[in-house]
């Protein structure tokens, strides 16, 4: 009797497991309406027909005017004239259905201009970069963590307080369009405790990825980019261009921090083929002092023939080789060419621009 028991539990868990594969299958890489927006159309597949059956329309120039954050946001960021403050004001916006446009179109072009100059700074400046490399460069650039930093930096807030607690206050309603508003009231009236944070479900599949993104980072990250595509809207590429590279592109960043090597020697002697050197690698003590005290230190040297690679200082004759390979790769992966008269490379949306770099040769396999 167990025995039947056991079996038809595996049997009915084999099927639900069954029916939930066949439902991952059917939605997979399928666009799914979202219902929020109440969008009306005649056919799925007639794209004319679509219509947003939400009413919302922009802040009046003349009420943005009168918001004194948003005032000073426009001024501490130096935005030209021509920027409206109804526009900066919509950037700041992520509300679906408060009867106001929303920044989804200004964030969606804002993405996709810093996309568009990070990956090309990058891609001519240090052409040799292994993807993967590359690939968290561009994140640490404009990551959400990153652009959540950013718009601390530029004295972004968000509005938090419910409507009681504004009517008490005695707030000026202006006040709210110079702040970021991702907040429904329902959600600000709530009872919140010290120490204890909701996490949303979007919240959670972060958690599994090992990288926790709370719904005021993704805000602030949101605003900033629609700041940008603001920007682009009101002004023209070149204004845009120089102000990420002024807000963005003029961070630090250490890239030679972002490479982990597990085998360097071998991907050296790999990367050695690839370039169709002659001759093989070698290791090379160069030189030595104290090898019977406490405090020794070597020095060693990757070498292709007569042509030294790298060089690397360590406690060890092993540790000194082990640096001398890192330093060699390191070396190459971190080349950024120069122009004829020694300065950088022109940029593919610079004027003028005529090719000066090179083309790298792709990843090496270990």
């Amino acid at each position: 009797m167990l025995s039947v028991i056991t079996r038809s539990k595996a049997r009915a868990g084999l099927l639900r497991a069954g029916r939930i594969l066949q439902a991952q299958v059917a939605c997979y890489h399928v666009a799914q309406p979202d219902t929020s927006l109440k969008t009306e159309y005649e056919s799925i597949t007639n794209y004319d027909s679509y219509r947003n059956t939400i009413f919302t329309h922009r802040l009046p120039e003349l009420t943005a005017q009168q918001s004194p954050p948003l005032v000073a946001l426009h001024a501490r960021l130096n935005l030209p004239s021509s920027y409206s403050l109804s526009t900066l004001s919509q950037a700041l916006n992520l509300h679906k259905f408060d009867g106001l446009a929303n920044n989804f179109g200004l964030n969606t072009l804002g993405k996709t201009l810093l996309s568009y100059y990070i990956a090309e700074y990058l891609l001519i400046k240090y052409p040799r970069l292994p993807m993967p490399v590359h690939n968290v460069a561009v994140d640490s650039f404009m990551g959400v963590e990153t652009l959540f930093e950013i718009g601390k930096s530029w004295g972004l807030e968000i509005d938090q307080s419910s409507k009681l607690e504004k009517f008490l206050s005695k707030e000026p309603e202006f006040l709210k369009y110079g702040r970021i508003r991702y907040q429904s009231d329902e959600s600000k009236e709530e009872f919140k405790e010290d120490g204890v944070t909701e996490v949303s479900s979007n919240e959670i599949k972060s958690l599994n990825d090992n990288t926790f993104i709370s719904k005021e980072a993704e805000s602030y990250a949101s605003s900033v980019r629609a700041i940008i595509g603001g920007l682009y809207t009101h002004t023209n590429e070149e204004t845009t261009k120089k102000f990420i590279q002024d807000h963005i592109l003029s961070r630090k960043l250490p890239i030679e921090q972002m490479f982990q090597f597990s085998k360097p020697t071998r991907e050296l002697v790999r990367l050695c083929e690839k370039l169709n050197f002659e001759d093989p690698v070698e290791i090379r003590l160069i030189a030595e002092t104290g090898r019977l005290t406490n405090h020794a230190i070597f020095v060693a040297g990757a070498f292709c023939g007569a042509e030294k690679l790298g060089e690397g200082v360590g406690a060890s004759l092993r540790e000194a080789k082990n640096r001398a390979v890192v330093n060699a790769l390191m070396s190459y992966y971190l080349y950024s060419p120069i122009s004829q008269d020694g300065g950088d490379v022109k940029l593919p949306s610079d004027k003028d621009y005529k090719f000066q770099g090179i083309v790298g040769l792709g990843d090496v396999s270990i």
